[in-house]
């Protein structure tokens, strides 16, 4: 016959037994659901990430500059009267002065949203330092 502490024991390595399974199955079930979110920067060094957020920033300063710059110069002034020609002239005179500052400002928005993609990766990478910290919220997380 067994006694007392043996069947704790044994009920002790069953419990410890189930809660290993869960957190195993846990953690495959978190890691599946974290690799099926994009991250397209996923695959760069930390040193080519920190590179082209430099990189990307630098470009968004400069754009931005540029664009701050041309539209302050850029007023477009509609002349009013004259024949029916001049007057479709000076229509697409403003409206490709307006093409222009909208091209400007859709370079600046596409270079700021790759930038807060890559700030995006980083903290996803910073937050999985060290190793432990990722293992144990894919086991913890519900």
């Amino acid at each position: 016959m067994a006694s007392g502490s043996d069947v704790r024991v044994g009920q002790t390595l069953i419990l410890l037994l189930i809660l290993g399974v869960a957190g195993g199955w846990n953690y495959h079930r978190n890691a599946v659901i974290e690799n099926a979110v994009a991250r397209p920067y996923r695959g760069y060094s930390d040193e080519a990430l920190h590179q082209m957020i430099s990189a990307y920033q630098g470009e968004v300063e400069i754009q931005m500059a540029h664009y701050r710059k041309a539209g302050d110069a850029n007023k477009v002034v509609v002349q009013g009267g004259g024949l029916l020609e001049e007057r479709i002239g000076e229509f697409e005179r403003a409206q490709q002065a307006s093409k222009q500052r909208r091209d400007r400002a859709y370079k600046v928005t596409d270079n700021q949203i790759l930038v807060d993609q890559l700030a995006k990766e980083r903290v996803a990478r910073e937050r999985d330092r060290p190793i432990y910290k990722m293992i144990f919220r894919r086991v913890t997380t519900f």
